[in-house]
């Protein structure tokens, strides 16, 4: 009886705030409910977020993949005919190897300009590509941006994913969000020039002659690009967020204070697939060294396990690395043994720390450097403490914990008295995929762990509940 008084309670909302309801809803999800009854039919096209998602309609290992292709394009299409509303909010097209659906794709994204759309997502990269861009043809890349697209002065939000276009048209002084794939670009920052407003940038998987950017901009997102010059060079004063995973280059920060910095992530794991390293560990270690100086400010600091393996090889890795204003660190880490000085110089470079969190990383598929006579017993056994395990860290976090003996040794060393009566509380997770076994050794590593400091409070989390 109550589930059918509440099923009658909600169809006697007024359509208007069904369709409110539906707004918090995926996209997916919205159009399941047109086969509730005849009076939800039509209300998911009145949706004011659309998104066709090649991924969540077509299975690319199936043997029909190129009907459901076909099927899918005129999916979007008829759907996009019933639409009653004259405004929407945001308009996805996700479609790799779009070749033959070109007029198709350019009537869809016209009819999203006519809907006055304020977010606009047109990706067409393919998930089997190569972030080197081996193999890739300029062929590959059919669809070109719309002449209407450049004047739209509704647009808030761009992405746009291996999709031609000319940046000379664009035309949007409104626009603040950009997002650029699969594409190359000479001369960014002539680009930028025609946003004014522009407060985040992503630049994925592109090919860049050079990038000298300067502005206003609050976020900068670049991954798996290439640089042919090695180099990027930023006067943002405003930066708040800074992210970026790729080959290791020459940073050139303007001598600006970027006291907004919040948060930077920094990952260069794909240094190791490199067989011949543009850089000596020690060339790596002092630029990476400089480049933490550069981003001190950061409240946030998340870094890789390359930059724990080579910043100890540095000049003089005491002296080069400043002070850095982290209050909270991330460290993704196997917890190799060459990465152990690299989490220690950092632990001591950072005196306002107050949160910090290992992300244990699964084994590598091959070998990393020999150890290099380090051994994680006897190197978290020495005495020395960091100020920041004396005076500021309040909280340790394990992400991945499995009770292996290389995390024993390293928590062991932060809940020892001796090394400081800061920390508080111990957090660890475990990964959802471990055996019982597993989990009963994991259980009896924190009850060890928590037995070694009766102040701290070791709290394991195993993936349902947590276990103090």
């Amino acid at each position: 009886m109550d589930s059918i008084y509440q099923r009658d309670r909600i169809s006697s909302l007024p359509d208007v705030v069904l369709v409110m309801i539906l707004s918090f809803l995926s996209f997916k999800d919205n159009v399941k409910t047109s086969a509730l009854s005849k009076r939800w039919r039509n209300l998911c096209y009145e949706t004011r977020n659309i998104s066709f998602k090649e991924s969540e309609y077509v299975d690319h290992y199936v043997s029909d993949y190129i009907s459901k292709r076909v099927s899918f394009v005129r999916y979007m299409l008829n759907w996009v005919s019933r639409v009653p509303i004259q405004v929407i909010e945001s308009f996805e097209i996700c479609l790799s190897n779009p070749v033959g659906f070109e007029a198709d794709i350019k009537s869809l994204i016209e009819f999203s300009i006519s809907k006055q759309v304020k977010n606009l997502v047109l990706d067409f990269s393919s998930p089997f590509w190569s972030h080197s861009w081996d193999g890739l043809r300029y062929d590959d890349f059919v669809i070109v941006l719309p002449a209407l697209i450049y004047g739209l002065q509704t647009l808030e939000s761009l992405k746009i994913y291996a999709c031609l276009f000319d940046p000379s048209k664009f035309a949007n002084v409104g626009l603040r969000k950009l997002s650029i794939g699969w594409l190359r670009l000479k001369k960014i920052e002539s680009l930028l020039s025609k946003f004014p407003l522009l407060e985040s940038l992503s630049i994925i998987s592109c090919y860049l002659d050079e990038i000298m950017l300067a502005g206003q901009i609050r976020e900068l997102i670049i991954e798996n690009c290439i640089i042919p010059y090695m180099s990027y060079s930023f006067n943002l004063p405003n930066i708040e967020i800074f992210k970026y995973s790729g080959d290791l280059i020459f940073f050139d920060f303007a001598k600006v204070d970027m006291i907004l910095l919040k948060e930077v992530y920094l990952e260069f794991g794909v240094e190791y697939n490199n067989d011949e390293p543009s850089f000596s560990t020690e060339e790596a270690g002092n630029m990476l060294s400089h480049l933490l100086n550069d981003l001190r400010p950061s409240r946030t600091l998340i870094v890789c396990s390359y930059l724990l393996e080579v910043i100890p090889e540095c000049n003089d890795p005491v002296d080069m690395l400043c002070d850095l204003k982290t209050q909270h660190l991330v460290l993704e880490t196997h917890l190799h043994p060459m990465e152990f000085r690299g989490i220690k110089l950092l632990l001591d470079h950072c005196p306002n720390l107050e949160t910090l969190t290992f992300k244990i990383l699964s084994p590598r598929p091959f070998p990393m450097a020999s150890n290099g006579g380090i051994s994680s017993q006897i190197f978290w056994l020495e005495n020395i403490s960091s100020r920041c395990l004396r005076r500021t860290l309040k909280t340790l976090v394990v992400k991945g914990y499995c009770s292996s003996w290389n995390e024993f040794y390293l928590l062991n060393y932060f809940v020892q008295p001796a090394h400081g009566y800061a920390l508080e509380r111990v957090e660890l997770y475990m990964p959802t995929w471990l055996k019982e076994t597993e989990r009963q050794w994991a259980h009896y590593g924190a009850a060890m762990l928590q037995s070694t400091s009766n102040r701290v409070q070791v709290i394991l989390h195993n993936g349902f509940w947590c276990i103090r």
